[in-house]
């Protein structure tokens, strides 16, 4: 079981989009105002969790993992636009920055290649392998989605902890035109391996 909180730690907690997005987010806003972004994000975990848990690899069929990737790179586009048209002209205690809700965080992850990535070999072998079944899968699903809400809601606390010694509408324009930056390369690299790969070598 060890090797399971491992591997889901090791996927969840590396920078990806949803991290991206939680320390921009961190930056520029409270903490608190984080909380239904990170909540979207470990619902949609839980949700392929559960799906793949009781259907089996079935339910995801290799055919339709570029579909999810190209959706998932449409949505992430998205949010980088989002980002670099933010309204930086604001104080921390007032400002809304980059406005991430439930759907924002619900969407971006079950849109998100790499929750695949977390789901499919725990569902389907790590948890066979140590005997969990039945209502336990739901029960190991909502506790690996608690660790799914803490990686989007640490990554925005350490950017809480950076954004207090950051001042200036300069330095808060430059750091969304970096973030928006880092989402375009991660959106074209997940086009790159999750679309246009498995379309060309299928």
């Amino acid at each position: 079981m060890l090797e399971i909180l491992l591997f889901s730690l090791g996927v969840m907690y590396t920078p990806g989009p949803v991290n991206i997005l939680s320390f921009n987010n961190g930056l520029q806003k409270k903490l608190r105002a984080h909380v239904p972004f990170a909540l979207g994000v470990a619902s949609g975990l839980c949700i392929w969790f559960i799906l793949v848990g009781y259907a089996g690899a079935s339910v995801v069929d290799e055919a339709m993992l570029p579909l999810v990737g190209g959706l998932g790179v449409c949505f992430i586009l998205y949010l980088a636009y989002k980002v670099m048209v933010a309204d930086v002209e604001m104080t921390r205690s007032n400002g809304e920055g980059v406005s991430l809700r439930y759907r924002d965080g619900l969407l971006m992850q079950l849109l998100n290649p790499k929750a695949l990535m977390v789901a499919v070999p725990v569902a389907t072998v790590q948890f066979p392998s140590v005997g969990i079944a039945g209502v336990w899968i739901a029960v190991w699903s909502v506790g690996l989605s608690a660790l799914a809400f803490g990686a989007p809601t640490s990554y925005a606390a350490l950017g809480g902890i950076l954004g207090k010694r950051v001042n200036g509408v300069r330095y808060f324009r430059w750091i969304n035109t970096a973030m928006a930056v880092l989402l375009l390369a991660v959106a074209l690299d997940m086009a790159y391996r999750e679309v246009f790969l498995p379309l060309v070598f299928r």
